[in-house]
C-alpha cells in the first residue's frame, strides 16, 4: 500500500509543476512583451535589421531639431523614436493628428497583428515620416508624450561640401553643354556633327544626374525623416533611474510583485484547462491502475 501512495504522490507532484512551469512559461512571455526590441523601421532597414553605420545617433540626440550660429547650412536630420502603449488606436490616431497638424506626410507605414506573447495578440506599428525642417523640434516634443517613450536617438548630417561639390560639378556641366552647342552650331561635317551630338548625350546625361542629386538632397534637408515604432503591450514597463527615490523603487516593485503574482495565476488555471483532456485520461489510467492493484494484492 505504501508503495502505491508513493506512485500517486509522485504523479500528482509531477502534474502540479508541469502546470506551474507553463504558467511561468506563459508569464515569462508577457514580461518580455515590454522590452522587446522594435523592428526596423523601414523597408531598408527590415532588409538587414540594423540602422546604416552613418545613421549613429550623435551628440544632439536629446535636442530633436534644436539649431545653433555654428550649425553647417545644409544638415539632414532623422530621428528614431520607440514607445510603447496600452492604447494602440488612440495613439495611432493621435499620431496621425500630429502629421496633418505639422504638414508632414507619411512615407512608409507598417501595422502587424500577429505579434503573440503570454497567448495574447499584440499589434506592433512603424512609420516613417517627413517632417518640415522649421517643424521637426515642436513635432518631436508633443510626439513624446503620446506613450511610453522607450528609447530616442538623432542623427545630424552634415551634407554642406557634398552640395556644394555637385553644384559646382553642375556648372562646369552647362558650361561645356553650352560650348559643344556653339560647336555643334557651326559643324559643317556629318562626323564632326556626330561626335559632337554624342559628347552632347553624355554631357546632357550627367547633368540630368547631378540635378537630381540635387534635388534628393534638397528633400531630405528641407524634410527631415522621423521613424517612429510603436509596441502595444499589455502593461508599461517602469524604467527607473538615478533620480527614482527608494520609495518609488518599493512602491514599483509591490505593484510588479503583484502583477506577476496575477498573471502567473491566470496563466496556472488556463494551462489547467489547456491540459484538462490530458488530466482526466491519467485520472482514468490511476483509479484504474488502483483498483487493479487492490484486486491483485487481496487476491
Amino acid at each position: 500500500m505504501n508503495g502505491l501512495k508513493k506512485f500517486t504522490s509522485v504523479f500528482m507532484s509531477i502534474i502540479i509543476v508541469s502546470l506551474f512551469l507553463t504558467a511561468c512559461s506563459g508569464s515569462k512571455s508577457s514580461h518580455d512583451t515590454a522590452g522587446v526590441a522594435p523592428a526596423p523601421s523601414s523597408p531598408e532597414h527590415a532588409a538587414t535589421g540594423e540602422y546604416p553605420s552613418e545613421m549613429a545617433a550623435d551628440s544632439s540626440a536629446l535636442g530633436g531639431g534644436s539649431t545653433s550660429s555654428l550649425e553647417p547650412e545644409k544638415i539632414i536630420t532623422t530621428i528614431y523614436l520607440n514607445f510603447e502603449t496600452t492604447e494602440f488606436d488612440k495613439t495611432n490616431e493621435e499620431v496621425n493628428k500630429l502629421i496633418e497638424k505639422y504638414q508632414a506626410y507619411i512615407e512608409y507605414s507598417n501595422i502587424s497583428y500577429n505579434t503573440y506573447y503570454g497567448g495574447k495578440s499584440y499589434r506592433y506599428g512603424e512609420f516613417s515620416v517627413r517632417v518640415p525642417k522649421e517643424s521637426i523640434t515642436s513635432f518631436k516634443t508633443e510626439l513624446n508624450v503620446l506613450g511610453n517613450l522607450t528609447s530616442e536617438s538623432t542623427n545630424r548630417q552634415d551634407v554642406t561640401k557634398n552640395y556644394t561639390d555637385t553644384e559646382s560639378r553642375l556648372k562646369v556641366v552647362e558650361t561645356k553643354e553650352e560650348r559643344l552647342l556653339a560647336l555643334l552650331d557651326k559643324a559643317e561635317k556629318m562626323e564632326d556633327i556626330i561626335a559632337l551630338e554624342n559628347q552632347l548625350t553624355e554631357v546632357i546625361y550627367e547633368k540630368e544626374n547631378l540635378k537630381s542629386s540635387l534635388m534628393n538632397l534638397d528633400d531630405k534637408i528641407d524634410f527631415s525623416t522621423v521613424y517612429i515604432n510603436i509596441q502595444e503591450v499589455e502593461r508599461l514597463s517602469t524604467a527607473e533611474t538615478i533620480e527614482t527615490t527608494f520609495a518609488t523603487k518599493i512602491a514599483n516593485a509591490f505593484n510588479n510583485s503583484l502583477y506577476n503574482f496575477r498573471y502567473t495565476l491566470e496563466n496556472l488555471i488556463i494551462a489547467l484547462i489547456y491540459n484538462l483532456p490530458f488530466l482526466i485520461i491519467m485520472a482514468v489510467v490511476v483509479v484504474v491502475g488502483v483498483r487493479v492493484y487492490k484486486k491483485y494484492k487481496k487476491d
